[in-house]
């Protein structure tokens, strides 16, 4: 796979999405490399985003942050015609959520992501569009997922992923952008998602509640949901990597090992020190996956990385940080 070399420093980049999780570690490892970095976000989180973009700008420099939306085309324009790359990290989030909004995950992650490859596509610069895509893609396929595999997604949250992925390819081949496209898979680590199953489980077993594991019966045996957990520093470096690639190509990000949320649950009350916390077991929606593992060969072989941070690592990185930075109000089950 042929790579672009680009190098960042002095380099004018976008990172939409930019105050949430992943977009801020990445705003943070872009200026390190000495890149112009402007964030571009609707913050949506509220006082979520305003703490992480807090902490980017105290750690980092050159760094602007634009409030807007990936919906204005205008602004959109006007953002990308001087920058030299785009980091479109921007989108709703959560696959659980998209259930009972439909509409919504189609027109803003779909449509969000088309006005950043048409900005790209009519701007001087022609800047490439990393996409930053899901595990979700893949559904009900047996694991390990490989990009092999012809996406099957379920759920809005995952369609609209696959969606955005195919207009990727398409102004790959059609317009001769450079799409790269990463998956993600279960990312972990300081400023984690609220709605991310490890961030609800702190808050509850701190305030001396039970976490909440999904999962199946069968036989009146309980199978904890598992997922391919990984490390936010090592996604980031991963994603970095993924966006020296030419033309239209697609990478999970992920370490290839399974974990359960039951270990999840039992990692965080053990780091707490709250033995006396005790998980409770739930049935899984119908849309969800027992078991999420990626083929992590493609990432290896292509970009040259592995990531290999223990799960146990990342569980007490989020843990410190947020005993650190103080209780999480939208921690909570939705």
């Amino acid at each position: 796979m042929e790579k672009n070399g680009f190098d960042f420093a002095g380099k004018n980049v976008l990172v939409t999405g930019g105050s949430g999780f992943l977009g801020s570690h990445l705003t943070e490892k872009l200026s390190k490399l000495g890149a112009n970095v402007t964030i571009f976000d609707n913050n949506m989180r509220g006082e979520e985003s305003v703490k992480n973009v807090k902490e980017v700008l105290a750690s980092s420099k050159n760094v602007k942050v634009v409030i807007g939306d990936i919906m204005d085309f205008d602004k959109v324009r006007w953002l990308v015609q001087d920058k030299d790359f785009v980091f479109h990290l921007a989108a709703l989030p959560s696959h659980r959520l998209a259930l009972s909004q439909p509409r919504e995950y189609a027109v803003i992650d779909v449509m969000g992501t088309v006005n950043m490859l048409e900005a790209s596509r009519l701007s001087n610069t022609t800047p490439p569009v990393m996409f930053a895509s899901s595990n979700k893609v893949y559904g009900k396929h047996p694991p390990p997922f490989s990009e092999k595999m012809q996406p099957k997604p379920e759920g809005p949250y995952g369609m609209a992923k696959y969606c955005s992925e195919e207009f990727c390819r398409m102004y790959a081949d059609y317009y001769g952008l450079n799409t790269p496209v990463v998956r993600y898979h279960h990312v972990i680590g300081p400023r984690c998602q609220p709605d991310r199953e490890l961030a609800i489980f702190t808050e509850r077993v701190i305030n001396n509640m039970p976490p909440i594991v999904h999962g199946k019966f069968e036989n009146g045996n309980f199978v904890s949901c598992a997922a391919d957990y990984t490390n936010v520093y090592d996604a980031i470096e991963a994603t970095v990597l993924a966006a020296k690639v030419k033309g239209f190509d697609n990478f999970n990000i992920a370490t290839g090992k399974a974990t359960t949320v039951l270990r999840i649950a039992e990692l965080v009350i053990g780091i707490l020190g709250k033995q006396d916390v005790k998980p409770t077991f739930k049935e899984m929606l119908k849309h969800e996956t027992l078991i999420h593992l990626s083929d992590v060969s493609k990432m290896k072989n292509i970009l040259g990385f592995e990531a290999k941070t223990p799960v146990e690592v990342s569980v007490r990185q989020y843990i410190d940080w947020r005993l650190r930075t103080g209780p999480r109000e939208q921690a909570v089950y939705k």
